[in-house]
Order: C-alpha cells, then structure tokens, then sequence
C-alpha cells in the first residue's frame, strides 16, 4: 500500500509535528538576532535569517510531503523531462559519496563558518548579499536535518537532460545552496566586504 494512503489522522499528526519543529526552530533564530544585530544594518539579519528559515521550511515540508505521497523508486509522471519521485542519498550534495560522519560535520563546519564569517565583516548592507548566506545556510541545515533524522537526503526532483541521461536527483535545500554559490559569485567580484561600525 503507498505511503501516501495513511490515515488522514496520522498524516495530519506528523505535518503537526513538523510544523511544531520549525516553528521552534524560528523561535531559535530570533534568539539569534540580537547577536548578529549590534551593527547599523539592523534589517540585514533579518533578511538573512527570514530567508534560512523559508528555504528550511520548504525543504523539509515538501520532503515529508514526498515521504508520505510516493514510494522509494516511485516517478510522477512515469515518463517526462521532469518529474517528481523518492530517492535517498546517504552522500553530499547531488549523490556525491561521502562517509556518515563527514556529511554530519562538514554541514555543521560550513554554516558555523558562513555565521563567523558574517559577524565579523557584516551585516553586510546588501540585501542580495544576505539573501545569498541565508540561501546557503537555509539549505545545509534542511539537508543536515535529514542526516540527523534518517542518515540520508531525501531527494526528489529528477530531470532528463536527453535520451536517458538524468540530472544527479536533488531537492530544495539542493536549490538553494547552488543558488547562493551562483549569485555570490556574480556578487563578490563587485563588492567590498567592509568592517560593520557598531552602533554607539
């Protein structure tokens, strides 16, 4: 029987409690706020951290979506240049191998480093900028999330690139990091990062 023909009750209790989990996980990152707000640009830690947290949420609803609609393996449509299906991905990025232990770490190392990196030349006044780090970090920590709770990556979107070569399957936090490294580098050849003042 698909997943996706549970009991509506059931279904209804695990979206609940997803929803219950990044709320408090919002309620983190407005603890976080003041720390990284001490400087001028007091909007540019919102931005940041408003865009972590949508990239978060959508990644790991429309995973549990996936998780209780379709069965590993399973293609909506069968046939189509894009198409929606369960896989899981117990590597990095894009199917890439890696041991458990590295892909737990290197997430965590990469936003603790985005977040220092971040205090100590911002907020950065641009809004992109910070649209940017809150993309990456947004994706790590939805693909990290799945590390911790399943010990693989939950993907879904496939494309066909042509005749039966396929693009690796990812999803959104995938999206959304791929998308922060793209802009920052259009981004970066423009910008001078600059000390924040603090505010008096």
């Amino acid at each position: 029987m698909p997943r996706g023909s549970s009991l509506p009750g059931n279904r209804l209790a695990k979206r609940l409690r997803v929803f219950l989990a990044l709320y408090r996980f919002y309620v983190w990152w407005w603890w976080l706020l003041p720390f990284f707000s001490i400087r001028r640009q007091k909007r540019a830690p919102l931005v940041l951290f408003s865009t972590a947290f949508a990239v978060l949420a959508a990644d790991q609803l429309t995973k549990e979506w996936i998780r209780h609609s379709l069965l590993p393996g399973e293609f909506v449509p069968e046939h189509g240049l894009l198409r929606l299906t369960y896989a899981s991905n117990d590597g990095i990025i894009f199917g890439l191998g890696a041991p458990v232990a590295f892909a737990i770490i290197m997430p965590i190392v990469l936003v603790c480093g985005a977040l220092a990196v971040y205090y100590w030349y911002g907020p950065i006044a641009n809004r992109l900028a910070n649209v940017c780090v809150g993309l990456f970090i947004g994706g790590t920590l939805g693909n990290l999330v799945d590390r911790l709770r399943f010990r693989a990556v939950t993907d879904f979107v496939d494309v066909r690139l042509w005749g039966d070569l396929h693009w690796f399957t990812f999803n959104l936090a995938d999206v959304g990091i791929i998308s922060a490294i793209l802009l920052f580098a259009v981004l970066i050849s423009g910008m001078r990062l600059t000390r924040g003042i603090k505010s008096q």
